[in-house]
């Protein structure tokens, strides 16, 4: 089983969502025997922002006499969308910021998300080009955001799981831990709590294989 994991915290050591996508990843490895992880760590090594030169290019399929930057930055997106394309199971460290994804996360979906790569536009609208597979989201949030008072300010699960979707990546799961930013004990409840989901789904062997 060959697993993508994307971390998105620019926080080295002190990551929530980083803690968990580990404890997840360590899971798997002990279950599988044959469990190959690509780490990208998004948050310390963020990837390029789409230039311009590039998203020109690749629209219209030039691939010669291009600067060596824009030749360097398309080989960095096609490498990020085959790493994509291949691995058997996604998961996803995403912390809220403002709302929302880093910035990091969302350069690297940027990248990946290409028309007539990863999606194409049909008679009847977008259709995904990625081959479904298991897709775990590592969320991690400083508030409540889950309860209806504050669900209208959620831009952070809502836009992974409808990006995704419109990639083709439909057997989605989020793996919570909020209000960890409210107190000590939030933290602990939150974080304990996601680590029996954790357990749980590792323990569901026919979910997790389930495309």
């Amino acid at each position: 089983m060959n697993i993508l994991h994307i971390d998105s915290s620019p926080f080295a050591s002190t990551s929530t969502s980083r803690m968990l996508g580990a404890k997840f990843i360590a899971a798997l490895r002990q279950k599988y025997a044959d469990v190959q992880v690509i780490h990208r760590d998004v948050g310390l090594n963020p990837p390029n922002h789409l230039s311009a030169a590039a998203m020109q290019a690749m629209r219209s399929g030039q691939d010669s006499n291009l600067p060596e930057s824009v030749t360097a930055e398309i080989a960095e997106i096609d490498w990020a969308i085959q790493e994509l394309m291949t691995c058997d199971m996604l998961v996803i460290g995403a912390p809220m910021y403002n709302h929302s994804i880093p910035s990091h996360l969302k350069a690297w979906i940027d990248q990946v998300c290409q028309a007539r790569r990863t999606f194409k536009y049909g008679p009847h609208g977008p259709v995904g080009l990625v081959d479904d597979k298991p897709v775990f989201i590592i969320s991690s949030r400083g508030n409540l955001y889950s309860t209806e008072a504050l669900r209208e300010h959620d831009f952070q699960e809502p836009f992974l799981v409808s990006i995704l979707g419109l990639m083709g990546l439909k057997n989605v799961t989020v793996i919570r831990a909020e209000g960890i930013g409210l107190s000590e004990q939030h933290r602990a409840q939150a974080i304990e709590k996601a680590e029996q989901q954790i357990t749980e789904l590792v323990r569901a062997e026919k979910y997790l294989l389930a495309a």
